[in-house]
């Protein structure tokens, strides 16, 4: 009998501090039910679980001690390079007072993975969302009386080889994602966001270079600033079905759906959509509201496959050197292609079809190169059936002396216009398959 109760003492001290599960081996069944236990029934200790408020004693480790969201910070840092935060996606909606510091990442190749899930484990979108006003006002008294919300997540010093995926976002002020400091490797995929100042945004006081940003799958509907700012030497960026509509929310003066500044370059978009950015001001004004655009001194960018409509300024107003649009379509905007760059800018099998003069200064144009640029234009589409617009459009600088003069180079395009042809402006140029066009432009 002592030798046979030794055994059982043993045996209870082995396994203290154990829960039942690991005592009984569960059922197939029962596995299919607890998708994130391990064959042990313990939790994985490189996973924690958030939940709205979080639970119990909040420590992470598996549903019924969830964190709270704000708790995130930690949570990354416990579960280390290569580990994953789930947060619970049908428990009602993660409501922010105040943004969340992230300043704790993965390693290169170990990223830790941020992911919406449901009960069951499926992907499924959790709701993250604001104090924006919604619906956006439609007035200038509305617009100033509207609560603007405040941003979410911000990515401190350390905050690199992150991956966010499976979230929604509404009613955010500015930033979903605000990057406060040099980071590298960011990962972004399956997110959404409705009604936004901007969705990415980057601190302007700092450096905040992202050194390796992918962003795939992601749709903004509402933003009154922008889908995507981007600034400082961030390179190695590749975006893929990128779907950015303003919903014409005015007044803020203005939105652009892609921002592109400071020394940007090595720059992937593939399959984006910008739409509908606009700014209303008077009948003698410049209104402003882009696609796509980018500021002097980036450079190295590819567009393939996009597609920008609807904005009351350019589709695609790009001021950088080494440009390429590739099969781009611009459609309904008043500038369609609006490009600065003096080398390496070409569009090739892109369409541009019937701008639209929604008001202002500035009159319907397929094709502009301004100030300067020099543009390669082969194997284009042009379509319109509006008397006003202007198929190629050179803008020269009156400010430098003598004129700072564009040209534009055209190769087997095709042109069905009931507008003008061309505008040649002072020491400007188009060629169209080798043959110039007359000067026509300001005296």
């Amino acid at each position: 009998m002592i030798r046979r109760r030794a055994l059982v003492l043993t045996a209870i001290s082995v396994t203290a501090g154990l829960p039942l599960s690991c005592l009984f081996r569960p059922s197939a069944e029962a596995k299919e039910r607890r998708p994130y236990d391990c064959d042990d029934g313990k939790p994985a200790t490189n996973v924690r679980y958030i939940r709205p408020a979080g639970s119990a004693r909040r420590h992470g480790k598996d549903w019924q001690n969830a964190a709270a969201l704000a708790d995130i910070n930690e949570m990354i840092r416990v579960v280390g390079p290569g580990g994953s935060i789930y947060l619970l996606a049908d428990a009602g909606p993660y409501r922010m007072t105040d943004p969340i510091w992230i300043s704790h990442g993965g390693t290169a190749g170990k990223p830790v993975k941020i992911m919406g899930v449901d009960s069951a484990g499926s992907h499924a979108k959790a709701l993250i969302t604001g104090t924006r006003t919604s619906p956006y006002p439609t007035t200038h008294e509305g617009f100033a009386a509207m609560n603007r919300g405040k941003d979410v997540f911000r990515l401190d010093d350390g905050a690199d080889h992150l991956h966010f995926s499976f979230l929604h976002f509404e009613n955010i002020g500015n930033g979903a994602i605000l990057v406060k400091a040099n980071i590298a490797d960011l990962t972004l995929e399956d997110l959404t966001a409705r009604n936004v100042i901007r969705f990415f945004e980057r601190r302007f006081e700092s450096m905040c270079t992202i050194t390796g940003l992918t962003v795939r799958r992601i749709s903004v509907t509402g933003f009154s600033k922008s889908a995507f700012r981007l600034d400082q030497n961030t390179s190695n960026v590749i975006m893929e079905d990128v779907f950015g509509d303003s919903m014409r929310q005015d007044f803020d003066n203005f939105a652009e759906g892609v921002d592109l500044s400071g020394r940007i370059h090595d720059v992937v978009f593939r399959r984006c959509v910008m739409r509908n950015s606009q700014q209303t001001l008077g009948p003698d004004e410049f209104w402003n509201g882009d696609g796509f655009t980018s500021e002097p001194d980036t450079y190295n960018i590819l567009l393939e496959d996009c597609i920008a409509s609807g904005n009351t300024d350019a589709g695609f107003d790009l001021k950088s050197n080494n440009v390429i649009l590739r099969r781009c379509k611009s459609y309904g905007n008043t500038a369609n292609f609006k490009l600065w760059g003096r080398q390496g800018v070409v569009m090739e099998e892109c369409v541009s079809e019937n701008p639209v003069h929604y008001g202002g200064s500035q009159g319907p144009k397929h094709v502009t190169a301004v100030w300067g640029a020099d543009l390669l234009v082969r194997n284009c589409q042009f379509v319109d059936q509006d008397r006003d617009a202007i198929v190629y459009h050179t803008d020269a600088n009156e400010k430098a002396d003598p004129p700072t003069g564009s040209t534009i180079t055209v190769i087997n395009s095709n042109i069905t216009t009931s507008g003008r042809l061309s505008f040649v402006d002072l020491n400007s140029k188009v060629s169209i398959d080798g043959v110039d066009r007359p000067f026509d432009g300001r005296r």
